[in-house]
């Protein structure tokens, strides 16, 4: 198949894995699915191109989440029950067990909001094996009791407390695999199908806990009531830490990843691609796997939905470097001391940016416009910036070298040096105010400036 046959095209579930399509032109086209692994992309046009799974992989995942849902509300359910089921009791210890119940669950949503699901969840295991070894001990004694060094009424008080804790035990286990289940399901479904997803997630698993409450009222009141609550309250929040989660709330990495990880297991793949000057320009990058891929001058600009990608080998995982890259509108922003190696910034607004001491070693600048930037000691070996905006620059100490590509260049004058109290002299070139760069006279200039080095 040709190259321009791919413009356009319907390529979902499609297999290029391990091709050379180089150059290739896949704009516009619906590659949901599509396997792209090992493949070499070099410069490959996937701009304004659809990314994620296809429709039977996504029916499937939202069903599996939905069921689990419903299964964490069940679970939310009868933890519930059987802490009210410990508080109606009138014995004053198993009132004690109950409300412990109570206050852990708080503190493990407490700490889920603030801290994270997964420290959360080191809080629950922790408490969990305290309580066992309390309940454990406690089994010790009793034993201890019937063999004789205690009276059979002493260890018949014991032996019910040591099933109340168990029971409450149990009861906290539950109640917290339910509400880390209810998130990883809002996490998915949100990830695919958006929050009106999350909404109808929740809402089976409410159904699912009303119902089982309702059943738990009608043996006890009170515990079906305290049943309703913990069910509400787990749903609610876990939900809205799900939700958390894939708006990428740094806290929430641990359900993050977990979500991503299975969206983008079936979602069109570029994992260990080689993805060098590829051009994903206003690309919809929903469950996009790009794991291990090279990224090297990658144009991402305008690009789409890219917090639901795995891209945690990349560096679009850092939220600042892909505000960089995917915007491009960055006048007056500050880079300094960044590693911008191989990044694409063509075309992007730079003016007044200050890059002193930035690696931009092998970086695309074409038609940049870098205007009264700071490229003071700033690294560009391999750089291209062929036209490029580099009027009023100050290159104080900038390291290029006959690998930089200058030429053409847009520069009326620039300044070697960065003005202060000291020394307020730019060393503007060419010297003369009212005189401009002529044609070539840039690149001559900067002849004598050139710096061969080792860039690693």
């Amino acid at each position: 198949m040709m190259a321009q046959e791919y413009r356009r095209a319907k390529l979902r579930g499609k297999s290029f894995k391990g091709q050379d399509l180089t150059g290739v032109d896949f704009s516009n086209s619906d590659i949901r699915g599509t396997d792209f692994t090992n493949a070499i992309l070099t410069d490959a046009n996937f701009s304004h191109t659809k990314s994620g799974l296809q429709r039977r992989w996504a029916i499937i995942i939202i069903l599996f989440s939905l069921l689990l849902c419903a299964v964490s509300g069940l679970m939310s359910a009868i933890g519930g029950s059987l802490v009210g089921f410990i508080l109606v009791d009138s014995a004053r210890s198993n009132v004690y067990v109950g409300a412990s119940c109570l206050i852990i669950l708080s503190a493990y949503f407490l700490l889920s909001i603030r801290k994270g699901v997964l420290s959360a969840c080191v809080f629950l295991a922790v408490t969990i094996a305290l309580a066992i070894v309390a309940a454990v001990s406690w089994a010790g004694f009793v034993a201890v009791f019937w063999s004789g060094l205690a009276t059979t009424s002493e260890a018949t008080q014991i032996a019910p407390i040591v099933a109340v804790v168990t029971m409450g035990t149990v009861a906290v286990i539950v109640t917290a695999v339910g509400a880390v289940c209810v998130t990883i399901s809002a996490a998915i479904t949100g990830a695919i199908a958006g929050v009106f997803a999350v909404m109808i997630a929740v809402m089976i698993a409410g159904i699912v806990a009303g119902a089982v409450s309702v059943y738990a009222m009608m043996v006890n009141p009170v515990a079906g009531i305290v049943a309703g609550i913990v069910s509400l309250v787990l749903v609610i929040l876990s939900a809205f830490i799900g939700v958390s989660a894939i708006s990428e709330d740094k806290k929430q990495n641990f359900v993050r990843k977990i979500a991503i990880s299975l969206t983008t297991r079936y979602g069109t793949s570029f994992r260990n691609a080689d993805l060098t000057d590829a051009d994903f320009t206003q690309a919809k990058l929903k469950s996009a796997n790009f794991t291990k891929a090279k990224v090297k001058r990658t144009n991402w600009f305008d690009i789409k939905q890219v917090h639901l990608a795995a891209v945690n080998t990349t560096y679009l995982e850092n939220a600042h470097m892909r505000e960089l890259v995917v915007n491009k509108d960055l006048q007056n922003k500050i880079f300094d001391g960044w590693n911008l190696r191989g990044i694409n910034l063509q075309g992007a607004n730079l003016k007044d940016a200050s890059f002193v001491g930035a690696n931009l070693n092998q970086s695309n600048l074409r038609n940049a416009d870098l205007s009264r930037a700071k490229l003071v000691r700033s690294q560009l070996d391999k750089a291209d910036l062929r036209n490029a905006n580099l009027t009023g620059a100050y290159v104080e100490d900038w390291s290029i070298t006959p690998l930089t590509q200058l030429y053409p260049i847009n520069c009326d004058y620039i300044f070697l040096r960065v003005p202060t109290p000291e020394d307020p002299n730019p060393h503007r070139l060419p010297a003369n105010w009212e005189a401009t760069f002529k044609d070539n006279e840039f690149n001559q200039s900067m002849n004598p400036l050139l710096k061969v080095s080792n860039f690693g």
